[in-house]
């Protein structure tokens, strides 16, 4: 008996410490929702909200996701690497949003660019190279402000990772895969 009520008394704590991760359309209308919570944050002036709903765009597990698709000591030198990449995203973003329109309300427009194959093997010599493919995403993103129709664009790459589009970095290919990269 005293068994059976300790399995009733800890399942529900159990299920409630696990919290649920939301999921995101894997398309441009998902992305874009994706965005939501940073941009709302962004309106309000709110720094801890912005770190929280661009933590979204965060790898969930770096170092296992980095482990599965590079040799073990290029994985290493990339999640190193991974987090300043995502720093300077996130304040290149909130840079481009004050230039353009401060403490705006804004919206995003994600749009899909053609093969879609960035950086899924070809490093162009340059960066670390996969050792099997990784299906990247690239997406223009174009930022509108509300009150001023101010706009930016830039082109983003991304992974979907456990139902979420991760950054991988701004421009032509994933941040591994550009000149300067270190070893």
């Amino acid at each position: 008996m005293f068994c059976v009520l300790l399995v009733l008394l800890t399942v529900p704590l159990q299920g409630a410490a696990v919290p649920s991760a939301e999921t995101y359309k894997q398309n441009g209308q998902g992305l874009e929702k994706e965005f939501e919570a940073f941009l709302k944050a962004y309106q309000r002036g709110d720094d801890k909200g912005m770190d929280e709903g661009f933590a979204v765009f965060r790898l969930p597990k770096a170092k296992e996701w980095f482990g599965n698709y590079f040799s073990a000591e290029d994985a290493a030198t990339l999640v190193a690497s991974y987090d300043r990449e995502m720093s300077e995203a996130e304040a290149s973003l909130i840079e481009d949003m004050n230039k353009a329109d401060p403490g705006s309300r804004f919206r995003v427009r994600c749009e899909a660019r053609g093969d879609n194959g960035a950086g899924q093997g070809n490093t162009g010599g340059y960066g670390f190279k996969p050792v099997k493919p990784i299906a990247v995403e690239q997406f223009r993103l174009e930022f509108r402000s509300g009150s001023h129709d101010q706009k930016f664009s830039f082109i983003a790459n991304f992974v979907y990772v456990d139902g979420a589009y991760r950054f991988v970095g701004g421009g032509g290919v994933p941040f591994w895969a550009k000149p300067g990269v270190g070893r």
